[in-house]
């Protein structure tokens, strides 16, 4: 069963299961489809690069909520602000970010990055640019992490940015 229709069928399942239909108001904060449609993208690069890791006999990392949320408030900055680095207008690195977020338990950090213009199949782009980019390579396939999260956020122009955060725990 695809992705999407799980997700639609679960939310639809979780409302049913708890009668929240007169929960609903004006002011119900409901997932529009391009937040859903990121989740989704999201857990597809997750995905992606677990099976990099696997086919070279690496352990796949687990998914951290956290990291996540690191990496999607960073992607949603530079859609938003317009620039594409490592290092924020702030002068922050992803430690810096980490650490404003109280993400913890980590003895080491690293991250990716990827922009680009809107394309239906930036996903799969993103995993592949990093493998041929020797330090984004060695990023995504050091036996060290443990962990990650990947965040995703569209900017006003369409350009997709992708950040993935990775934890040695």
């Amino acid at each position: 069963m695809p992705t999407k229709i799980v997700l639609s069928v679960l939310l639809i399942a979780v409302f049913a299961f708890l009668d929240a239909s007169p929960l609903l108001s004006a002011n119900a904060v409901v997932p529009n489809s391009s937040a859903l449609a990121a989740a989704n993208d999201e857990f597809e690069v997750f995905d992606r690069v677990n099976r990099e890791r696997t086919k070279i006999g690496l352990r796949n990392l687990e998914w951290d909520d956290k990291a996540a949320l690191v990496a999607r408030t960073y992607s949603q900055r530079m859609a938003r602000e317009g620039f594409f680095d490592h290092i924020d207008p702030d002068g922050n690195s992803v430690v810096e970010r980490a650490e404003r977020s109280r993400l913890r338990r980590w003895s080491m950090i690293g991250e990716n990055l990827f922009e680009c213009s809107s394309y239906d199949g930036y996903t799969r782009l993103a995993v592949s640019g990093w493998l041929r980019s020797p330090s984004h390579r060695q990023n995504m396939l050091d036996r060290r992490w443990t962990s990650t999260g990947i965040g995703i956020a569209r900017g006003r122009d369409g350009s997709i940015f992708v950040t993935q955060v990775f934890l040695e725990n």
